[in-house]
């Protein structure tokens, strides 16, 4: 069989990349500290009511970014800077026990989640508080790695005004040594290409106002370049966003709901032949469906065991959620090999942004404590959508023996 050279070469890249990303430490399963449970305490919920019960979902009207519980350990991601050079952005960093997502998650990481680069600036400060005239162009994070030929490419009509009348522009001209002119920046451009290089990283951002550069507060933020890159805390207001004002929200209309009937803990081994068909935690595919894999025979293995709501034989009589001790396939794409392509196993139940897992039981208590796991992803030309596996936890609503627990949900109508 003959292979086209330049699928050979994509290939080997793919090869290359796989074998140079550096993993994540997994973090401590156990029962939520004090800290973790204050934070639950304040997430805001809405009840439904689901028979003679009611179940207790997360009101994503209420909900941000920067109100989610913190994250409860430290973590990074670090990939080598040679083999971020075809995606044009590197989705390497750190965050710490304690901070926010907003800090830590990119907007290339929930792309298809939320597609919150379809925001303008004016379109948040709409949905907040802020006011253009108290914010500074260092406020706007992306600003530091766009260079002029980005910008004006982002704003076509920049480049009809004259270079004095967008100062951020002038000032970087006059740098590099160009001096008066009354030209347009079009014309300048034209004349001295090499000046469409200089980036506003040179320029101490602090010192020009965010309505300096005409036209900025009205561009879609997916119109900059790198903007995948961009952690959520550096675009102004998005992160005290509601997740229901995203232009796709979580989905937020529940779908199916089960009985939590017994929590497990890792003292019962359980059933050892019980298979696949028993449990709803697993892995997730590209497809972002959650493929159920059953704990391995004669482990220690905890987990929660569901039942149907005034049923001895409903679809989730007698189904397994598998404590996140249970390590399963996760990512896909040449991401896939951090963490050597191991996440917990989970569900996604508010779509792909979000892997539930459950971090935690207590068999005397009859309670069980569940996490919100993340991933990082980027797009690789010829190769498509990349994903590590689910990063984690953030300290998620928790469930007792004969509460309802939901399974699934679905988009609101």
């Amino acid at each position: 069989m003959r292979i086209h050279r330049s699928w050979y070469r994509i290939f080997l890249v793919i090869l290359f990349i796989i074998s140079f990303v550096a993993a994540i430490a997994y973090p401590q399963y156990g029962n939520s500290s004090a800290r973790a449970e204050a934070s639950i305490s304040s997430i805001p919920t809405l009840a439904y009511q689901v028979g003679k019960q009611q179940v207790l979902a997360p009101d994503w009207s209420q909900i941000a970014w920067s109100t989610l519980p913190p994250i409860e350990e430290s973590g990074w991601i670090q990939i080598p800077a040679n083999l971020v050079t075809q995606p044009k952005y590197d989705p390497s960093r750190s965050w710490k026990a304690g901070q926010t997502p907003d800090f830590f998650v990119m907007l290339g990481d929930v792309e298809d989640a939320f597609h919150m680069e379809k925001f303008q600036l004016q379109d948040i400060f709409g949905l907040t508080d802020l006011a253009i005239n108290t914010l500074q162009l260092d406020d706007f994070g992306l600003m530091g790695w766009q260079t002029v030929d980005s910008l004006v490419e982002a704003i076509p009509n920049l480049r009809d005004l004259i270079v004095s009348q967008v100062e951020p522009i002038r000032d970087l001209f006059v740098k590099a040594g160009l001096g008066y002119t009354n030209e347009s920046i079009a014309q300048v451009l034209q004349e001295y290409p090499e000046l469409g290089h200089l980036s506003f990283g040179q320029l101490d951002l602090t010192r020009y106002a965010l309505k300096s550069i005409p036209g900025l507060v009205q561009t879609p933020l997916e119109k900059f370049a790198a903007w995948q890159q961009s952690f959520i805390a550096q675009v102004p207001g998005l992160a005290q966003v509601p997740f229901s004002q995203f232009p796709q929200s979580p989905f937020n209309a529940i779908g199916m709901v089960g009985i939590t009937d017994v929590v497990w803990e890792a003292a019962e081994h359980g059933d050892s032949k019980v298979g696949e068909d028993y449990f709803l935690s697993g892995s997730i595919n590209k497809q972002n469906e959650t493929v159920a894999v059953a704990c391995p025979a004669g482990e220690s293995c905890p987990y929660i065991e569901l039942s149907d709501l005034g049923s001895a034989s409903g679809s989730l009589y007698g189904k397994r959620w598998a404590s996140g001790e249970q390590k399963v396939r996760g990512g896909f794409g040449p991401l896939a090999a951090v963490n050597n392509g191991r996440e917990p196993t989970g569900r996604l139940v508010y779509g792909s942004a979000f892997k539930v897992v459950l971090t935690g039981t207590n068999e005397s208590k009859g309670t069980a404590d569940f996490g919100l796991y993340l991933r990082a992803c980027i797009r690789i030309p010829f190769v498509g959508k990349s994903c590590t596996p689910y990063i984690g936890p953030i300290p998620w609503l928790p469930t007792r023996e004969k509460d309802l627990v939901i399974v699934t949900t679905m988009p609101a109508i």
